[in-house]
This record gives structure tokens, C-alpha cells and sequence, in this order.
């Protein structure tokens, strides 16, 4: 954040004329006053709005997140229901561009709320907790996926990573292609899974981990008749 930059001035008092009659003392005394540099006035209101619409911005990142999670929705699934790209989402909760109003107003009616609720003091930020229970997982995924990917949500601001529990039905797979911005990390700890990255294909068993850039569009495939379940981590933590 840029910090405030107060502009110098400095007031100069002289009494030309010494004077004994109080009645005229106003009339003796020449004071000066430097004028305010207006370049550095200027530079002064300039960075003190930077740093209102930087902070306005970061809200609006923050509550989209917080909101998008509440409802149990991933980037992918916000995307589609209000028009946009996954990628377009992940960069408005990152901060890295702000929506305009109606993009806004799409996203919130999806979210189930409105721009003046999202701007008013009516918002509630919710207690981070530190327990999480099989209840409080967000499941990201549509109900009658064969993929499951609960996230382990704790309603924090401040959070830097992200924690999934997945769970994949026999002879089941996600979307094609995924991608987004981070880094994961995993481990299967039931079955068998596939990790199809570009066209590179890597199998795993039980006890095997993988790490992966997930910019690249990579595939999870579960080939066998039993259940696969994954544990995993990633940064950042939108998904």
C-alpha cells in the first residue's frame, strides 16, 4: 500500500516594525506564508485515493471468495452460472482486476446477493474457526458427480492454502483439462488414480504422492472398479 505522503509547509512570522501601541500591532506585523507546493498537494490526494480504491478492490476480492465458498461453489461452477471465465474469477478474488458493475452485479445475483448489501454495512464477515467438522466441508462439486471434492473451509481472510478430501467412484474422472493458477500437492490413500497432464500420463497407487503446476491442463482419472480417495493441498488458495 502506498503510504500517505503529507505535503511540507512551514509558516514564517516577522515583525518589520517594533511597535508600543497594541491598538496597531496588526497593521506593524508582516507575516508570510510559503505557498503549499501544489505538485506535492497534488501527489498527496492522488496516493490517499491509490490507497482507498487498493483497499475497495481487496474488499471486493475478499467477499467474492468468502461469499462464492458460503454457497459451496468452485471458480468453475461461479464462472459458468454468471458468464464469465474461470479465469476471470480467479484474477476478481485475487485482486489482480476489479469487475466492472455489472460483471459484479452478475456474479452476486449467482452468489444470491446485491450490490447493496455487498457495499453495506449489513456485511458479516465470518469467525474463522478452528475446528472443522465432516458438516462444515464445502463440497465444490455438482451433487450427482462420481467426483467428490470437499474443501476444508474455515471462513478465515487470511488463509494461504487450500485443503481438499477427494473422492472418486469407480471408473470416474474429472473435467478435461483443468487448469488454473498454483501449485498442488497430493497423496492417494485408497485405489488408484491417473494423472493425465497434457500428454504425459502418470499412474499412482495407494501410499504415492504427486506435485504438480496446475496451469498446466491436467485430467484425474480413477480406471478401476473400486473407490480412490486423494487428500491434497493447494496454493493459492482459490480452486
Amino acid at each position: 500500500m502506498p503510504e500517505n505522503h503529507k505535503p511540507n509547509s512551514k509558516t514564517k512570522s516577522k515583525a518589520e516594525t517594533a511597535v508600543t501601541d497594541s491598538d496597531n500591532i496588526e497593521n506593524d506585523v508582516d507575516i508570510e506564508i510559503d505557498d503549499i507546493d501544489d505538485d506535492e498537494l497534488n501527489a498527496s490526494e492522488a496516493a490517499s485515493t491509490s490507497e482507498t480504491d487498493e483497499s475497495l478492490k481487496e474488499d471486493i476480492g475478499k467477499k467474492i471468495n468468502q461469499l462464492r465458498l458460503a454457497k459451496g461453489y468452485s471458480q468453475r461452477k461461479l464462472a459458468k452460472l454468471s458468464g464469465l471465465t474461470n479465469t476471470s474469477i480467479s484474477s476478481i478474488e485475487r485482486n489482480k482486476v476489479s469487475p466492472a458493475v455489472n460483471t459484479l452485479k452478475a456474479i452476486l445475483t449467482v452468489l444470491g446477493s446485491d450490490l447493496t448489501t455487498f457495499f453495506s454495512d449489513e456485511w458479516k464477515e465470518p469467525k474463522a474457526r478452528v475446528i472443522v467438522t465432516p458438516k462444515d466441508l464445502l463440497e465444490l462439486n455438482e451433487p450427482n458427480s462420481k467426483v467428490s471434492l470437499k474443501q476444508v473451509y474455515n471462513c478465515s481472510r487470511t488463509r494461504n492454502l487450500g485443503f481438499l478430501i477427494e473422492t472418486y467412484q469407480p471408473n470416474s474422472s474429472t473435467e478435461e483439462k483443468i487448469a488454473h493458477e498454483g501449485e498442488e500437492i497430493g497423496t492417494v490413500i485408497e485405489g488408484k488414480i491417473i494423472i493425465r497432464i497434457e500428454d504425459s500420463t502418470y499412474l499412482l497407487n495407494q501410499g504415492d504422492s504427486y506435485v504438480i503446476d496446475t496451469i498446466q491442463p491436467h485430467t484425474f482419472i480413477n480406471p478401476t472398479d473400486s473407490i480412490t480417495r486423494i487428500v491434497s493441498a493447494h496454493t493459492p488458495t482459490t480452486y
